[in-house]
């Protein structure tokens, strides 16, 4: 069974930064198999010159797809195209990826090169250098952890010394109102005894202050 056929729109919303990239350039290469283009309408749209060329006979009628992309941009093709679209982006993308790539030759021992092989057919990869791409994944993400996991820790005993000081001042604090709440008991004790005594001062005719006897006219 060959590969179901697919769409403009589903072709268009897979790998999309790529194909709006592609599309881009495509549109602006003064080759290229599509352009943007305004409608009679006045709207932007990518699509091929020939549905718009006003030397096109009226009585011609085309087929095309239509999709709207990521961006809100319509594309408009015919099939022919679109299918020219896609055998291009293929090579657009197997290149780009490739700028990315570093080619390295490496030698290894017999029974390194033979656990990367097993590695390989267990996890049903096609080449080597996914496994090796996964082990270097592997040790930058242990790393990574083993350094957020110190980071962590780091901050775990900041926090406990922070709430130790919390504690000890807490308790300071609590020191602090009990002396307060005992100094105003005494305060309260030393001002009644100091009423009380003014009150009997007062009622036998005594200048509290002078401690003499003052004078009462009599009644």
């Amino acid at each position: 069974m060959g590969r179901p056929k697919q769409d403009l729109n589903k072709w268009c919303n897979t790998d999309i930064d790529f194909k709006f990239e592609f599309l881009d350039q495509e549109c602006k290469k003064p080759d290229g198999l599509i352009k943007y283009l305004n409608n009679p309408q006045g709207l932007t749209l990518i699509s091929e010159l020939k549905f718009f060329n006003p030397k096109t006979p009226q009585d011609v009628t085309f087929t095309y797809q239509q999709a709207i992309l990521a961006n809100g941009l319509c594309i408009q093709v015919s099939l022919e195209c679109f299918n020219q679209l896609k055998k291009q982006f293929i090579k657009y993308k197997k290149e780009k990826t490739k700028r990315h790539l570093v080619k390295k030759q490496y030698h290894f021992e017999k029974e390194l090169s033979n656990r990367i092989q097993y590695i390989k057919k267990k996890n049903g990869w096609a080449k080597e250098e996914t496994v090796i791409e996964h082990v270097i994944n592997s040790y930058i993400n242990l790393n990574t952890y083993k350094k957020s996991k110190a980071e962590v820790d780091t901050k775990t005993i900041k926090l406990q010394v922070l709430n130790e000081e919390i504690n000890k001042n807490l308790l300071e604090i609590q020191q602090l109102k009990t002396e307060v709440f005992e100094l105003k008991q005494k305060l309260s004790k030393e001002t009644s005894a100091k009423e009380h005594y003014e009150n009997l001062c007062k009622e036998h005719g005594i200048d509290g202050e002078n401690s003499q006897l003052t004078e009462t006219s009599p009644s």
